[in-house]
């Protein structure tokens, strides 16, 4: 039985709707337009070339290996803790931090240590734009990410990207309506991690939840901008068409998050990211994550019926 909604929620809604409407306006301008990709360095080959075809192929599930591994090792270790931190939100928080720590780390390393492998600069322009400089090494690419980086452009993607998921959001419940006009009851309970923040006590200690704030806030946008975005995509465009790359990381991404109620949103989150990464950069799709997760985890403990119901 659903709760009835109070006025929180009903600001949630309204705040939605404003958001989804400013995104509109500037999707209307051509922000999240593709643009034209211009073929980059991944591992060191170039493109269109069939041996480097064949290793970025092999090496596609690499990133998302990397990330798994982290998270798993990072359960292991505070598992052996558990007299330590229990086996509540702090040590989920703790071990959140530490696998995206360990993750984001990792890809780190691989930018600076071996070029090509994580790719941080805009690689698209549009019509009448010099196309952007090539990276001469790991540092070049952050750099590059770093002057392409505005807040303005922050802003505007966050709002498109908002737009998109809401729409995605959308769709997706109309097709879970059909499914239940056939008799098919699709699984609608909310990822794990939001069912965690919606029924945190606050009675309780602020630690927990603070350092759970932190993890979906900063942690998991760092390490997962870096192993999607930054790895997996340019991967994935070493062998496939742009177009069928960006849809398969969308799907992956939205797969890792393990919850079918909103897969299509994450899909098209996920998406949507492989083109403003190409043409803003990394740290932008870094910060529209970060902000995205920061709106969504206030209004998760502000408003949790409206929040996790649309």
């Amino acid at each position: 039985m659903e709760t009835a909604l109070g006025w929180r929620d009903y600001l949630f809604i309204t705040w939605m709707l404003g958001t989804a409407l400013a995104g509109v306006w500037y999707l209307t301008r051509g922000l999240a337009h593709p643009a034209e990709d211009h073929p980059r360095k991944v591992f060191g080959f170039s493109q269109p070339n069939w041996v480097g075809q064949l290793v970025t192929f092999l090496l596609s599930p690499a990133p998302i290996i990397i990330f798994l591994v982290c998270m798993a090792g990072a359960g292991l270790i505070l598992g052996s803790t558990a007299s330590l931190f229990g086996t509540g939100m702090l040590a989920q928080a703790l071990m959140g931090l530490t696998g995206q720590g360990l993750a984001a780390l990792t890809l780190i390393v691989f930018t600076l240590a071996a070029p090509g492998t994580v790719h941080w600069a805009p690689s698209a322009s549009t019509a009448g734009e010099a196309p952007p400089p090539e990276p001469t090494d790991g540092t070049d690419e952050i750099r590059l990410a770093g002057r392409a980086f505005r807040v303005s452009t922050l802003l505007k993607t966050y709002l498109s990207i908002i737009a998109l998921t809401i729409a995605a959001g959308l769709i997706w419940r109309l097709f879970y309506y059909f499914c239940e006009l056939q008799g098919q009851v699709l699984p609608d309970e909310p990822q794990t991690v939001v069912k965690m923040v919606v029924d945190y006590d606050w009675s309780g200690p602020w630690a927990p939840i603070l350092l759970f704030g932190l993890s979906i806030v900063i942690g998991a946008p760092i390490a997962e901008e870096l192993a999607f975005r930054g790895m997996f995509y340019p991967l994935l465009k070493g062998w496939l068409p742009r177009g069928y790359a960006i849809v398969l990381t969308g799907v992956a991404f939205a797969l890792i998050h393990g919850s079918l109620s909103a897969f299509l949103p994450l899909a098209a989150f996920g998406a949507v990211q492989c083109i403003f990464r190409d043409r803003y950069g990394l740290l932008t799709c870094i910060g529209i994550h970060m902000l995205f997760n920061f709106v969504t985890f206030i209004w998760l403990n502000v408003a949790p019926n409206a929040s996790t119901q649309f």
